[in-house]
């Protein structure tokens, strides 16, 4: 058999050959009495435009995988004069409006300062100053707050506390270790408390390590690079990947765009989960990173983590897990048997990191979060080291070089004040508020709740076609109450903290009331709402000129303070 099949590969190689040398026999013909010259020109001419046809279609499948056809199709017409004029011209209009809405909210006192006195104002004067424009933040209510996540402490003791210690280690430097060795030590400790939290510090794990960051954002950030850059060593790849779910935090686009990582979205399952199976086809060999959601900012659902860093394990690709909202929550809920157990960190093999915001649920002031790494090799590509700079050498663990020592400290004190216990009867109190308002969502008539899990995030849009929830989001607006909204679908969330848990009640009361008046009203809209800017939003299918508009409202929002 094995004869047979040498015999065969034998006749077709002479086949191929022979036909190989018939072709260079032609060409040979046809270039007979052709000027060597013309022969080297036309070839490099030959493989010049060779290699730009492969560079263009390799360039449009990128573009294809990143953005879809229909962005691509869109951004091709708009470039069209008559098009171009016409977009131009509507958001031009729309954008007038806002600037017009905007003007009428600036503050004609205190007069802004536009340049630096030259006489320094008194320590009175100053507080006056700032006693004025702080008149115009939304209250700071400890067990009274209406808005959605943002303001999570609740005691004023612990706050107390936190500002005393602020205070008393501001001017600490973790870059200067040798001169600041205190918060340099607490941040070693924050970063192993977080981390025997989430799996870490453990028999299986004792390599989990981290550092701490300015927040969420900085730590998905953080992880993303050094990931890319482990990646480049360790397997080569060059045109990085990442899978995310459609529902991951926005702080993925922002690495992507930072360290030029190209973005592939798969689904969510009808419980707003990642997709492991679209993520499983999702994978290729530039694939660097699965980044899954412990639970995700917009429904408060969690990503099979589990089976995701199994497929991550498996296919030889990081799994970066966001557990920025659950870090300091998740881990007490399986001792009240209010979810499954399914793990979500380093507990399931695969994961290589997580970030956890201590400024969140570790009830710490803002902004203080926790990167995390399977090992201290992973780490090291988030640093920095400079060898050749005429300042000596230099090496720094993070993207800041100098960080505030108050900050660490302060979070610091928020973990020891609060204790195991402590955080235990807070994720108690918050699930119980969340059965609490999912229950009391589902009786509203022309309500559902998204997701299944029980999580401090509760999110819920409409069942009725003629119920508009961004009106309803208005009307709460009118009510006092700030709540999250969000796109595809369209829904709006409540993020329950210790500091609104006292509100739920209220809340339920109110949005059955803004239901009803949302039905009852005659143009189905509310003066002064924003539910027509989101619909529009959510409606255009050319997602980059929402993001066109998107950066022309911060501009906005930037001069009109």
């Amino acid at each position: 058999m094995v004869t047979e099949i040498q015999k065969f590969s034998d006749q077709i190689a002479f086949v191929v050959l022979r036909r190989l040398d018939a072709m260079m026999i032609m060409v040979d013909d046809c270039l007979q009495g052709t000027p060597p010259s013309r022969v080297v020109v036309g070839s490099a001419l030959f493989s010049y435009l060779g290699l730009k046809f492969i560079s263009f279609g390799t360039d449009f499948h990128h573009q294809l995988r990143s953005r879809g056809l229909l962005r691509i199709v869109f951004e091709a017409a708009k470039s069209l004069p008559i098009l171009k004029d016409l977009v131009s011209c509507e958001k031009a209009k729309l954008i007038a409006k806002l600037d017009k809405d905007l003007r009428k909210k600036i503050a004609a006192k205190p007069p802004r300062m536009i340049v630096l006195p030259y006489d320094g104002l008194s320590s009175k004067e100053i507080m006056s100053e700032a006693d004025c424009r702080r008149a115009k933040d939304t209250s700071h209510l400890m067990k009274a707050s209406r808005m959605s996540g943002a303001v999570y402490m609740a005691d004023q003791e612990h706050f107390d506390l936190l500002c005393s210690i602020y205070s008393s280690f501001v001017h600490a430097n973790p870059l200067h270790a040798d001169a600041f060795p205190s918060v340099t030590r607490m941040e070693a400790e924050v970063v192993s408390m977080t981390a025997s939290l989430l799996g870490g510090c453990s028999a299986t794990n004792p390599d989990v390590c981290g550092l701490m960051t300015s927040g969420g954002t900085e730590s998905i950030l953080t992880a993303i690079r050094a990931t890319r850059d482990y990646m480049r060593v360790v397997r080569h790849v060059r045109r990085p990947e990442m899978i995310v779910a459609v529902s991951a935090h926005a702080a993925v686009y922002k690495a992507a765009e930072y360290f030029n990582i190209q973005i592939v979205r798969v689904p969510v399952d009808k419980d707003f989960r990642m997709d492991v199976d679209a993520t499983a086809r999702a994978i290729r060999k530039n694939t660097i990173l699965i980044y899954a959601s412990a639970p995700g900012y917009p429904h408060g659902v969690i990503d099979p983590v589990e089976k995701l860093a199994a497929l991550a394990k498996e296919n030889g690709v990081c799994l970066h897990v966001d557990a920025c909202l659950g870090g300091f929550v998740l881990p007490f809920i399986p001792s009240l048997n209010q979810t499954s157990s399914e793990l979500f960190d380093f507990r399931a093999p695969g994961v290589t990191s997580m970030s956890a915001d201590t400024h969140k649920y570790g009830l710490s002031q803002k902004g203080s979060s926790v990167v995390l790494y399977a090992s201290a090799l992973l780490r090291q590509y988030q640093y920095t080291a400079v060898m050749d700079w005429s300042g000596g050498l230099y090496i720094s663990p993070s993207q800041p070089g100098s960080r505030p020592g108050g900050l660490i400290a302060q979070s610091w004190a928020s973990l020891l004040h609060l204790g195991r216990k402590g955080f235990q009867m807070i994720t108690k109190r918050i699930c119980n508020a969340a059965v609490l308002l999912r229950a009391g969502i589902s009786s509203i008539d022309g309500l559902h709740v998204l997701g299944s899990d029980v999580t401090m995030v509760v999110a819920w849009g409409s069942t009725d076609p003629l119920l508009d929830i961004y009106v309803v989001n208005d009307i709460m607006i009118t009510k006092g109450w700030h709540l999250s909204v969000l796109h595809t679908p369209a829904a709006l969330h409540m993020c329950i903290t210790p500091a609104n848990i006292e509100c739920v009640p209220e809340l339920l009361s109110d949005l059955k009331a803004a239901v009803d008046e949302a039905r009852n009203s005659n143009d189905g809209c509310i003066s002064g709402g924003k539910a027509p800017i989101y619909g529009l939003a959510g409606a255009l299918p050319d997602r980059d000129l929402v993001g066109d508009i998107l950066k022309d409202v911060q501009d906005l929002m930037l001069r009109h303070v």
